[in-house]
């Protein structure tokens, strides 16, 4: 299977597990119903779901912005979160609902962010993940986040013992 660069993979469909060809939507999060997008971040997240308040607590904070992701039959399927002020832009959280994976929604919800960042006027875009995550920092990694720091212990997880965050950075350079 041939590797497709981020933006003709933006413009195809996705599929899901069950093999059905979907066409994406990506809407801002600002105009999404917080009851569903909490329900949507309790899939991705069920160890640490952010609740409709603190939902409205981070999109109420300077320079907050997201989308969420649609499929063809209206269901949300993915979000991000971020905020972006002066150089730095931050992802707060991005996550695909399990049955929707492996299906491209995060690369288009980055490349998204990524454009949005860089008109915007960021200089770089930084995010933390679990150093367990392995499909998420494969995500990053594709893109060209690099390592910049540790914080140990940084996730709690229900089972098991904590977990290390990486401080992933992109830098963002203008398109010449």
């Amino acid at each position: 299977r041939a590797a497709l660069s981020p933006r003709p993979r933006y413009n195809q469909t996705a599929s899901r597990r069950a093999g059905d060809a979907v066409n994406l939507i990506l809407r801002p999060a600002l105009a999404a119903a917080l009851s569903l997008v909490a329900k949507l971040h309790a899939e991705c997240f069920p160890d640490d779901a952010w609740n409709s308040s603190s939902l409205a607590t981070v999109l109420a904070m300077p320079g907050a912005d997201g989308r969420i992701c649609y499929g063809a039959d209206g269901r949300q399927c993915g979000l991000v979160l971020d905020q972006c002020l002066g150089p730095d832009g931050e992802i707060l959280t991005l996550g695909v609902a399990p049955a929707w994976r492996r299906g491209g929604i995060a690369r288009v919800l980055l490349q998204d962010l990524i454009v949005r960042a860089r008109d915007g006027g960021a200089l770089r875009l930084l995010l933390e993940v679990a150093a367990d995550n392995t499909a998420a920092l494969a995500l990053y990694t594709s893109f060209g986040f690099a390592q910049q720091g540790i914080r140990r212990h940084y996730y709690r997880r229900a089972q098991g013992p904590s977990v290390d965050a990486w401080r992933l950075c992109l830098p963002l350079l203008s398109p010449a």
